[in-house]
């Protein structure tokens, strides 16, 4: 089965500073993958550099084909096209994703007539994917500002605009965690249910477990290890990977909750050679070399793998 987005050599930098370093992944038809790592890893930068929304001043480089469709070093105007449409994001805080002046239904509904719905037909459509979202009441939540929605139901409205045009690839970046536990509960199970292929972007590995089939750790800009999630999550061989899993485990009361030592460097600080060697306890002066992403299936970047 081919590919449906493949990303080859990505890099993203600004000033100078390179900020996500030769990312090369896919993503298959239908197929869930999650994006995991500490804040400052590059997640975002990664997503936005899809959608063509970086900020002004940050470049992206490579190669990045949705359907063979070039998402990178392309115009505006043919970016434009395919977001909304071929693919669309969630965003994580949909307060400042939602327009607050504008209906719940209008702001549906303008994602459709944006790429060539008629108004009459867009309004009747936000209605109903409304209601694909699990929304009580759809008619009234369309006439309802997000102010007067809770959090949980603001999420879903997002949802909602991001599955308009039915786009093939939907990117969700941290869309649960301002919730509650029980909303994201049934937040991402219905991520599960309606998205049609997806790359779910959170520090949570809990989440990932629930919802992905497969996962990419990223640290310091670069994917140190990828592969199916039962399997990382089982049998990690990164040392990063080794320590969020660690870190994200349930201890007995009284027991001191593993941490990974220091922090993450600011961009354009990170250590060269192996990106991680000043927080990791098994560095070596072979670290100060950078290892490459080797192994089919389960590929890792390490000289000292865990396992």
């Amino acid at each position: 089965m081919s590919a449906l987005l493949t990303v080859e050599g990505l890099s993203v930098g600004a000033d100078s500073v390179e900020l996500v370093h030769d990312l090369s992944f896919t993503i298959g038809p239908g197929e869930r993958v999650g994006l995991i790592g500490e804040s400052g890893s590059g997640k975002s930068l990664t997503a936005l550099s899809l959608m063509g929304l970086l900020p002004e001043g940050v470049v992206a480089s490579g190669t990045a084909r949705l359907g063979g469709r070039d998402l990178v070093g392309v115009q505006e105007a043919r970016v434009k096209r395919l977001r909304g449409s071929e693919l669309s994001m969630v965003f994580q805080e949909p307060m400042t994703a939602l327009n607050p002046l504008m209906r719940v239904g209008a702001q549906v509904a303008e994602v459709m007539t944006l790429h060539g719905r008629s108004r009459q037909d867009a309004r009747q459509r936000a209605v109903e994917l409304l209601a694909r979202v699990r929304l009580p009441e759809p008619a009234e939540i369309a006439r309802a500002y997000p102010h007067q929605l809770s959090g949980g139901q603001r999420q879903r409205v997002m949802l909602a605009i991001a599955l308009a045009n039915e786009p093939r690839l939907l990117i969700c970046d941290e869309p649960t965690t301002a919730l509650d536990v029980t909303v994201q509960k049934q937040m991402l199970e219905l991520i599960a249910e309606v998205a049609p292929a997806l790359l779910f972007i959170t520090h949570d590995l809990a989440v990932v477990a629930s919802v992905c089939e497969r996962v990419l750790v990223m640290y310091g800009g670069r994917v140190v290890e990828s592969g199916p999630v039962r399997e990382v999550f089982t049998h990690p061989r990164h040392r990063y990977t080794e320590g969020l899993l660690a870190a994200s485990r349930l201890t007995p009361r009284g027991t001191r909750l593993p941490t990974i030592s220091g922090s993450v460097p600011a961009a354009g600080r990170f250590p060269s050679g192996c990106v991680f060697r000043n927080r990791c306890p098994h560095a070596t002066p072979a670290c100060e070399t950078a290892p490459a992403l080797t192994g089919d299936g389960h590929a890792f970047a390490c000289w000292h793998p865990a396992g």
